[in-house]
């Protein structure tokens, strides 16, 4: 082969290896921005300080606890919990007293609640992969009595969609860790998964009904009854 050809070739080569090596850089780092883009609710909720979100921390617990008590009493009750309040409380409050609900992959979770449908986002961290989750849900009660439905409208890693069947697995994992039994349904092509929350309360005789679940723009409000259960307990054989 003459000289001048051989040099034309290895010119070809470094050029072409060179040019693989800038596409592969660009394409890596634009990646790593895309899988680490902020959701804007994401970022702001970061930025409070720890003082404030202690605060209104508190405050969630507070509404928490009296709607508890409030649902052991006959009658009407509501309440409402905005997502400045749950992110103080998941800012402050979430990893000390429930450390095992999440898999240590997931950090810092955040939520931002719009009308219809809530938006969550956290970071995941699993070396070598890092990136900012997030994912769209859209909250709401059945047709059947206490059944909330949790529709999943999309995810994605930054800017980059994630494959839906990994999110069902996390959600079924993290529902699984707290103790909670989900149905998955398919609702408009979206998965759904269904909670239900039992009615009958035998150790206090009491019937608790959920009338109503709506998602506002920063916050979510509940309301319902409790009942007297006046029917006798089946007795067993």
């Amino acid at each position: 082969m003459p000289s001048s050809r051989l040099r034309r070739c290895l010119r070809f080569f470094v050029l072409g290896f060179s040019t693989s090596l800038l596409a592969a850089g660009v394409f890596l780092v634009a990646v790593q921005y895309a899988t680490h883009r902020q959701p804007e609710f994401y970022r702001q909720a970061m930025e409070r300080g720890p003082g404030t979100q202690a605060e209104v921390g508190d405050q969630l617990e507070r509404q928490v606890l009296t709607l508890h008590n409030d649902t052991r009493r006959e009658g009407n009750w509501q309440a409402s919990f905005s997502d400045q309040q749950i992110n103080g409380w998941l800012a402050t409050d979430f990893d000390k007293k429930f450390p095992n609900a999440l898999p240590p992959q997931f950090q810092n979770p955040r939520v931002a609640i719009e009308e219809k449908h809530v938006r969550l986002a956290c970071r995941y961290v699993d070396q070598p992969i890092s990136a900012i989750l997030s994912m769209e849900i859209d909250l709401y009660l059945t047709d059947e009595q206490n059944v909330i439905a949790l529709q999943i409208r999309k995810a994605r890693a930054g800017m980059l969609p994630v494959p839906l069947v990994n999110v069902l697995n996390t959600i079924t994992d993290v529902a699984r860790r707290a103790e909670i039994e989900l149905d998955w349904k398919t609702f408009s092509g979206d998965p759904v998964a269904l909670v239900t929350i039992p009615v009958q309360r035998e150790e206090l005789k009491q019937l608790l009904h959920l009338d109503a679940l709506e998602l506002r723009a920063g916050e979510v409000y509940l309301s319902g009854r409790t009942e007297i259960n006046e029917e006798p307990a089946a007795e067993s054989e």
